[in-house]
């Protein structure tokens, strides 16, 4: 990785039973989002909010 990002979780080697999970907002409206991260933030890692965004969770 070319920068380092703060708080980002420990990734283990390959072969792995789990990893970083991204998942990319293309548009989803605030309740969506809220949906999604309700229902499957403990396999999220990082949420990209538009292009140029992130929250590392």
């Amino acid at each position: 990785m070319a920068f380092t990002l703060k708080n980002l979780p420990y990734r283990t080697e390959k072969p792995r039973t789990k990893g970083l999970t991204l998942v990319l907002d293309k548009g989803y409206s605030v309740r969506q989002a809220e949906d999604l991260v309700e229902s499957s933030s403990n396999y999220i890692d990082v949420v990209k909010l538009g292009w140029g965004t992130s929250y590392v969770t």
